[in-house]
């Protein structure tokens, strides 16, 4: 090969070096406008099937930073797609700061959440407490008495709670807190809170 073959070859091959690079640019920024077009229709998706949501909760589902969600909201929210609505306030993990938090109820006597909801009937001449359902016939089921007057010989009490576990009768339920991102679990003294910007669904009406 003479001197000027091998100064058009290295010519060229330079040349196709760059052309590929160019083209190795080019398929990065397709994908790239892809992910994010992605993004933004997976945000589109779970803002207008949303009475209202957090942009900190949005970033937590998608795997996102809020900067990089904050971007696509504002895009959206040009194109009357989504409206930004007041602030949210939401409680968060005090391990991992997650805002996808699962409130767990039980038993503030055993702790355990094999409960079920009652109207309990109180006979004041015995003091026996036992849901309705075990006054057949109006008859207490400890003192064999029948009830006759409300207000009188018994009260009658609404929406309490009975543990399937430990028999323990209560008129509220406990609750604590579930992490969904690190499965801690915490009382609500310990739990954190952020505020983010929340966004909903565009209705022009």
């Amino acid at each position: 090969m003479n001197s000027s073959s091998l100064l058009t070859k290295i010519l060229n091959d330079g040349q196709n070096e760059n052309e590929q690079l160019v083209s190795l640019a080019e398929e990065q920024n397709h994908q790239e406008f892809s992910a994010n077009d992605d993004i933004a229709k997976q945000v589109e998706f779970i803002i207008t099937n949303s009475t209202r949501i957090s942009l900190a909760r949005i970033s937590q589902y998608l795997g996102k930073s809020k900067e990089e969600i904050l971007l696509i909201m504002q895009r959206l929210e040009k194109a009357n797609k989504i409206i930004r609505i007041k602030d949210i306030r939401e409680m968060a993990c005090p391990d991992c700061e997650q805002v996808r938090i699962f409130q767990i109820f039980h038993c503030p006597a055993c702790k355990g959440s094999n409960f079920k909801q009652e109207k309990l009937i109180d006979h004041y001449s015995c003091s026996n407490i036992s849901p309705a359902n075990s006054y057949v016939d109006d008859i207490c089921p400890k003192c064999r008495k029948k009830i006759r007057i409300l207000g009188c010989d018994y009260r009658l009490m609404d929406n309490y709670y009975v543990c399937n576990d430990c028999l323990e009768k209560f008129p509220q339920l406990s609750s604590d807190f579930l992490c969904l991102g690190c499965n801690s679990r915490f009382e609500i003294e310990k739990a954190k809170w952020e505020t983010s910007p929340a966004y909903g669904r565009y209705n022009p009406n």
